[in-house]
């Protein structure tokens, strides 16, 4: 990757009064009694959600913007959960739920989306460095193949020749680096908003006409075989749809078919799949009533948004739990801070 992409996409570390703030409250001890708060919550539980954990210099062919931390700053926050907090797996959770054995005070369980190879070489080894069992979520569609769509609309971007870039979905201008990842951005937002279908008939048409002819495009996603590798050594593997489609953007019997298909396929590759899955894309606008009723139907017992927040397994909306955002940018401190039930408690704000 080139300095001027790795300057543009690395987040630049904050000296800012917030940023102080945290450090000052992390000293005086501030943040470890919010923590130790939870400790009164019963079956209180934090999710974390990362997609990938990489160098910015690494594979350049990706979008930097799904880097949630890179390989230092993962080594750091892994390091605090196993030192001040209980982390716990997919089925310490469902345990829990079941009312077999409760989960143990301040517990954290550690999610990733997506299948990035990163997670094997990077997020795999540091989470068993730390005795950490992760959750990998995956779209089923794209395994050993890809690359996923928002992965083709930075592509067709990136390589566009020309000064600005005309689409269905309007022209922008890309001169500069900056202005690609505005484009890309915007294009990718504006994606999601369309039926699935004429979203992915728009960004196939943008990278059919500008995505380098010689691409190994699957050279960033995990294999079946390697899936396999990781499920022997403790990560479970769950639902995440099978072509990552936004469930309010399809009909409702095709989320059903895209939840089953992903669910049917991890069962059949790997030989267990656990009635977890976490939303495409994850926001309240993103799925309904009628996907929660689905997913229990569908004998779901846990499912995870991207709803920002932490909450008790005593819940009522275990269909739609909250996580924990991670990004490049957040200090040690702020992402401790993020860790209490002080931070953006889960309120039952949704309509259903």
């Amino acid at each position: 990757m080139s300095d001027d992409i790795n300057q543009l996409y690395r987040p630049i570390k904050k000296t800012g009064w917030k940023s102080t703030a945290f450090n000052v409250a992390e000293n005086l001890g501030v943040i470890a009694f919010f923590q130790n708060l939870g400790q009164y919550l019963k079956g209180y539980l934090y999710v974390l959600a990362y997609h990938r954990v990489d160098e910015y210099e690494n594979r350049p062919w990706l979008d930097p913007e799904l880097i949630s931390a890179e390989p230092a700053q993962f080594n750091s926050q892994m390091r605090l959960v196993a030192e001040k907090y209980h982390p716990v797996s997919a089925e310490d959770v469902l345990n829990a739920i079941r009312g077999e054995q409760p989960l143990p005070p301040n517990s954290v369980l550690v999610t990733v989306d997506d299948g990035y190879r990163d997670f094997s070489e990077v997020i795999f080894p540091i989470t068993s460095q730390y005795g950490i069992k992760p959750v990998l979520f995956i779209p089923t569609a794209y395994v050993g193949r890809g690359p996923f769509w928002w992965e083709k609309l930075f592509t067709a971007v990136s390589n566009y020749p020309g000064p600005e870039i005309s689409t269905p979905l309007g022209s922008f201008s890309i001169r500069t680096r900056a202005e690609k990842k505005q484009a890309t951005r915007h294009l990718t937002q504006e994606v999601k908003k369309l039926p699935f279908e004429q979203g992915m008939q728009i960004v196939d048409a943008l990278y059919h006409d500008f995505s380098p002819r010689n691409s190994d495009d699957t050279r960033s996603i995990l294999t079946w075989d390697e899936l396999r590798v990781l499920a022997r050594s403790g990560v479970t593997v769950a639902a995440h749809t099978h072509t990552h489609a936004l469930l309010s953007r399809i009909p409702i019997e095709l989320a059903s078919q895209e939840i089953r298909t992903s669910q049917e396929t991890i069962h059949r590759e790997l030989g267990q799949s656990l009635p977890i899955f976490a939303y495409p894309n994850g926001k309240p606008e993103d799925f309904t009533a009628e996907h929660v009723d689905l997913l229990r139907d569908l004998g779901f017992i846990f499912a995870v948004t991207t709803v920002e927040g932490s909450a008790s397994l005593s819940n009522e909306r275990l269909l739609c739990f909250p996580r924990i955002g991670v990004w490049p940018g957040l200090s040690l401190s702020a992402f401790h801070y993020h860790l209490t039930p002080v931070y953006r408690r889960f309120k039952q704000n949704l309509v259903y």
